[in-house]
């Protein structure tokens, strides 16, 4: 984009506006306008204050007028307080988060006057200009390659430390995303209590010790650390322990200088001698910022089976986890193959694993307070039946059973024991093609038994004169008919279903009145089937038919004394005798 050769009134209006503030203001110097060989639209111009001259450059980007133009020195220099850095643009009254199309260059050129004037009231004086900028941390350690990771809970306690004391100090630290991000994790003797519990362990942690120290406020500790002021700080300080392991040790050592109300990490490099010396930026997190309503709380004590790690089943998996839900049984027996990659929560990291074993590890991840359970089974495959019934059992015993296969034979197995432990079942589908999916719940003696249930959807579609062409048994299993296509759906497709199964789900677990007044929704994603545009979506009424709880014949107790008289007569014997 060019914007001059689209508004080139504009471009004109520029000019004069500010032709006439040279003629108007002479502080304002040789004013001159250039192309750069990319097409930038630039003015060179020169402020003179107080004998100085100062070349500068105004330069309008190429999305002008929506954005500001820059000013910036021609030399290279650092001519303010106000400026990112050398030869880099000032920081002006006019800026990106309050610029208006209708500014002007020319009101640019005058704010670095009353800038520059500002900084320099008179000869020989130099003022402070307030600043109405303000960076975000994000913003501030944007170019930082080293990251100390602290909350307000733990920056109190190593602010109350006592006062000149080198106190051990124990750090882990891991190299993520081409940055060293370093956590603390113990002040004191090596046998102390963490400082920092409720932080996750890290992977494969590079742990250091070192000392931790409380200054007193009147030191002076610059940013910018060298192996020259750490010398200086422990000897005028007398630190013996720290100052013989900075000098008679090559180990690195980790230096945590706490000082006016914050802490900053000081790390000494390997070697002998005078050593580099790395400074961390120090990030503090809010301590226990709450971003789940109180409501999430009865989570942690719930436990969720997950039937099917796969597309559906990892982003439900990862969403109840981050909710805070406590307990997850993860049942699949498939390997993560490079082709899951395309829309499941895992990378390239779990290919070639089992997928329940791949997904508790990156659950722990997310949250390391839930507690995975896994279960390497095909349900429904060739296992052991002793396998499958103890898997079963397992899945009975939860407060909620989720069936993400889209297998039929998985779906009845998950009903009955569903049925028979009278416990609730989720179920999500993604039709074929990605233009939408399906999910329901089936609650004791709220809705129908989950084959009612599942009967009930199969006769709606039906009685819409519409058949039915999800859930055709499908499955992401290196069992399936190498003759059936896999099945077309994207991480889109296949988040947008998962999502509303996970929300479905929250909702179950949280108890109460719930947010959704019925209990089976298609949901569509593009035109097609029923669908008559994207995001339409159906509720489907379900209603009562069958009965929960386990099958259980008519005389149920005079057949069950009769089995028992069959398999133990002498039990009854010793009874009559009695």
């Amino acid at each position: 984009m060019i914007w001059w050769t689209d508004l080139p009134s504009r471009a004109r209006a520029e000019r004069q506006a500010i032709a006439e503030l040279a003629e108007e203001a002479d502080w304002l110097q040789s004013a001159k306008w250039r192309l750069t060989d990319d097409l930038q639209f630039v003015a060179d111009f020169d402020i003179v204050h107080l004998g100085a001259s100062y070349p500068l450059s105004l330069t309008y980007p190429h999305f002008f007028p929506a954005v500001p133009p820059q000013v910036t020195p021609r030399d290279g220099a650092r001519i303010s307080g106000h400026q990112y850095g050398a030869g880099g643009e000032l920081c002006l009254e006019y800026r990106p988060d309050n610029w208006e199309p209708q500014f002007t260059g020319a009101m640019m050129i005058g704010s670095a006057y009353r800038l520059l004037s500002g900084e320099s009231p008179s000869d020989g004086e130099v003022a402070d200009v307030a600043s109405a900028h303000r960076q975000t941390v994000a913003q501030e350690v944007r170019n930082t390659k080293l990251r100390l990771i602290l909350n307000t809970t733990l920056l109190d306690i190593l602010v109350e430390q006592p006062l000149l004391q080198a106190q051990p100090f124990t750090l882990d630290e891991h190299w993520f995303a081409k940055h060293w991000l370093a956590h603390p994790r113990r002040l004191g003797s090596p046998d102390a209590p963490p400082i920092w519990a409720a932080a996750p362990p890290l992977t494969e942690p590079r742990t250091r010790e070192g000392f931790a120290i409380r200054l007193p406020d009147e030191t002076n500790v610059p940013f910018e650390g060298s192996y020259a002021f750490l010398n200086t700080i422990l000897t005028a300080l007398n630190f013996a322990p720290a100052l013989e392991r900075m000098t008679a040790s090559d180990a690195e050592m980790p230096l945590l200088l706490v000082h006016r109300g914050t802490a900053r990490l000081y790390s000494l490099a390997q070697g002998t001698g005078s050593r580099a010396v790395y400074v961390y930026r120090t990030i503090v997190a809010p301590a226990n910022e709450q971003r789940l309503s109180a409501e999430h709380g009865v989570l942690a004590d719930q436990c969720v089976a997950i039937v099917g790690c796969g597309s559906v089943g990892s982003k439900i998996a990862a969403t109840l986890t981050r909710a805070g839900v406590g307990t997850l049984v993860l049942v699949d027996g498939d390997l993560l193959l490079p082709g899951n990659l395309v829309r499941n929560e895992l990378d390239w990291r779990a290919v070639g694993l089992n997928k329940p074993d791949a997904l508790a590890a990156r659950l722990d991840d997310i949250n390391p307070s839930t507690k995975t359970i896994v279960r390497r089974l095909l349900l429904g495959g060739q296992e052991s039946s002793a396998s499958t019934d103890s898997a079963l059992q397992q899945i009975g015993q939860c407060d909620l059973i989720i069936d993400a296969t889209a297998d039929a034979q998985i779906f009845n197995l998950c009903g009955s024991v569903a049925c028979a432990e009278r416990k609730p079942l989720i179920w999500a589908e993604v039709f074929a093609g990605g233009i939408g999916g399906m999910i329901a719940r089936s609650r004791p003696d709220l809705d129908p038994p989950p084959y009612a249930a599942r009967r009930q959807i199969l006769r709606w579609c039906d009685d819409n004169g519409i058949p039915w062409t999800g859930g055709d048994g499908e499955q992401y299993s290196l069992q399936i008919d190498a003759e059936k296509p896999p099945l077309i759906a994207d991480d889109a497709d296949v988040s947008v279903i998962a999502a509303h199964a996970g929300r479905m789900a929250i909702d179950l677990l949280k108890g109460g009145a719930t947010t959704f007044p019925n209990s089976a929704y298609a949901i569509g994603m593009a035109r097609e089937w029923i669908f008559a545009a994207p995001f339409d979506t159906y509720p489907i009424d379900l209603v009562p038919e069958g009965q929960w709880g386990p099958d259980a014949d008519e005389n149920a107790r005079d057949e069950l004394g009769g089995l028992l008289r069959e398999f133990f007569p002498k039990a009854e014997e010793a009874a009559d005798e009695g």
